[in-house]
């Protein structure tokens, strides 16, 4: 018998608790998964070396917490990066509807957020629909205020 995939939801509780276990101020934050441009769409069950991420952020004041995560093992995989105000270099739309968002210090992320995020295991996906259009309208705002 195949073993059962996870639930959508399932997978967004795992993710909330690798965004939790690293973020002080957690629950301020409404989370998205996001995938580095170029990854969504990877063959799943393929060797992915890719990036992706459980993206923080809040309205007020308009943040971005971005923590990158192993999307085969689920686990965190490095240090979270907090952007604002104070350390944004640029936010930008790419072609197709990526970001780019970068900070002071030089550091640069390119990812995209999809209403059907795909991990790089077969059958991993997180419906994030409406947590997408709000993401969306949030980013708007947060490249008009850069």
């Amino acid at each position: 018998m195949p073993p059962t995939q996870p639930s959508s939801d399932r997978l967004k509780e795992i993710l909330s608790r690798i965004f939790d276990s690293q973020i002080l101020n957690h629950g301020d934050y409404n989370l998205v998964f996001a995938a580095a441009s170029g990854q969504q769409g990877q063959v799943p069950g393929a060797s992915s070396t890719g990036k992706y991420y459980v993206v923080g952020y809040r309205w007020r004041p308009q943040e971005l917490v971005i923590a990158p995560f192993d999307g085969t093992t689920l686990t965190a995989s490095g240090t979270p990066v907090e952007i604002n105000m104070t350390n944004l270099s640029h936010a930008v739309v790419l072609a197709g509807g990526d970001y780019e968002v970068g900070t002071s210090t030089g550091r640069i992320f390119r990812f995209a957020v999809q209403p059907q995020g795909q991990l790089p295991l077969e059958g991993h996906v997180i419906d994030q629909d409406d947590d997408e259009v709000d993401f969306s309208q949030f980013m708007a705002s947060f490249i008009a205020a850069a």
